[in-house]
Parts: C-alpha cells; structure tokens; sequence
C-alpha cells in the first residue's frame, strides 16, 4: 500500500496510507485529499456510477445528485470540499449554469469542476468561467485522470481559490483574506481559524470536536479539549471585534458547533 507524508503544521508527524490506485487512474492524489467529500451532479445514471466509484477507489468519499434541487438540498446540510457538476441536468439546458450561480453566491470558495458533453461551445465555456467554475472539462475529450487530477489540484487550494465571502447577517466572512467584518472593522483570523470558519460555513449541520479532527483541522491524535480551546481562541478573537460576536456567531451545542446569523 502506497505510504505519504502529509504537509502542514495540522498534519505534520503523520504518515497517511492511501489506498492503492485503481489500473488506469494514475492521478495526482496528494496525502491531504484522502476522505475528502465529493459531490456529484449528474443525471445520467451510468456516468454518475462511474465517476462515484472512481472517486471512492481514490480515497474519497463520493456523494452523488441527480438534480439541481436535489444538490442545493445536500449542500445545504453536508460539507463538502469540491463538485463534480454536469452544466445540463433534466431541468434544462441551463440548469447547470443555475446551480453554479446559486453555488457561487452560498459556496463561493467551494471548487466546482464542470462536466459537459452537450455545452462545447466557447460561449458556454466562457460563461461557466464567468460564473465561478474552477475548471471546465468536455467529457469524451479528457482522459478522467486528467480530471481526477485536477480536482484533487483544486481540493489542495482548501476552498480559497475563488474570491468570495460568506455573509452571516451583519458579518461577513472573507476565507482568502482572512478576515471577518462587520461596519464597526474587521479582525484577521489564523490560518486554522480560518479553516475552522470555512468548514463551518460550508454546511448547516453542526460539527463535533471529532468531526473537525477527522477533517484534518487538527492532528488525529489530539483530545477533544483541544479543539474547545481552540474555539474558545476564535471565540475572544471574534469578540474583538465586537464584544459577544464570538458567542453570538459560533454556537456550541450538544449536537457541535455552528455558524449562525447575527
């Protein structure tokens, strides 16, 4: 089994063992993608079964959509770090442009790697760009570990390679700046933080101590109190800005952490 040293001071000291490459799928696959999640958007039903069986022998973990609605349903309640989208779905032809645009303006660090058999033309390409596609791949044309390999490429940028904010109420989140705003200034978040906050806000489903270890926000052998202190840290940073945003914005519950409106 192939044997990596990871990189980055929350993954230092640690050998990951990636699962072996599949017989034609050999594609860059760094350390730090294994168990990333993946979404798929597409609605043919044996491309989506290759592209999510592709995607789990490569160590990810592969969620599949038929539809737009279907899609923004999923993002809405799981985090995932980057998308497979096929730009014309059942809906329509501009379905897949529909989705990217309402992708850009909730998700807009979030890798969107766009499929398309049937949208070739230089206006299509040029309009997905315009929309915030990180990458546009004509299927047919590429070999798929040409596309696997970009997307893992993609997944190594951690959500930053699209400027973009996230927008909670009155603050605003900047994940490529670092920063966190509201009209009375702005404070500069660590690049953990900052993790911390993009991982947060990539989905409405609350996040536990061990959920954020297993996403590589910490090293895997790190206690849970670890991880409190931790946000407790972001939690006074936030407050700095304006005193009670860090209790008011980051929620801790029994379920886990979450970001929320203020």
């Amino acid at each position: 089994m192939e044997k990596r040293r990871t990189r980055g001071s929350t993954r230092a000291n640690r050998e990951t063992r990636l699962p072996p490459l599949p017989p034609g799928l050999e594609v860059y696959r760094p350390a730090e993608v294994l168990g990333s999640a993946v979404l798929v958007v597409e609605d043919e039903s044996a491309m989506q079964q290759q592209l999510r069986i592709d995607l789990q022998d490569l160590g990810y973990r592969a969620l599949v959509s038929s539809s737009a609605p279907d899609a923004m349903a999923l993002l809405e309640q799981e985090r995932v770090a980057g998308i497979l989208l096929d730009l014309v779905l059942d809906e329509g032809e501009d379905s897949g442009f529909d989705l990217l645009t309402w992708i850009r303006s909730r998700h807009p660090g979030l890798p969107v790697i766009v499929l398309s058999a049937a949208q070739v033309n230089s206006a299509a390409i040029r309009r997905a760009y315009e929309l915030g596609a990180s990458s546009y791949f004509v299927k047919g044309n590429v070999p798929m570990a040409h596309i696997y390999s970009d997307l893992a490429a993609r997944l190594i940028e951690r959500g930053t390679g699209r400027p973009g904010t996230y927008n909670f109420g009155r603050v605003e989140f900047d994940p490529t700046r670092r920063t966190v705003r509201t009209e009375t200034g702005e404070v500069r978040l660590t690049p953990q933080q900052t993790a911390l906050v993009l991982h947060l806000a990539q989905g409405s489903k609350p996040a536990t101590a061990r959920d954020l270890i297993e996403a590589g926000l910490f090293r895997t052998d790190a206690a849970h109190s670890t991880v409190h202190s931790a946000m407790l840290t972001l939690r006074r940073r936030l407050d700095e800005l304006e005193p009670g945003l860090g209790t008011g914005l980051l929620q801790a519950s029994a379920r886990g952490y979450s970001l929320v409106r203020v």
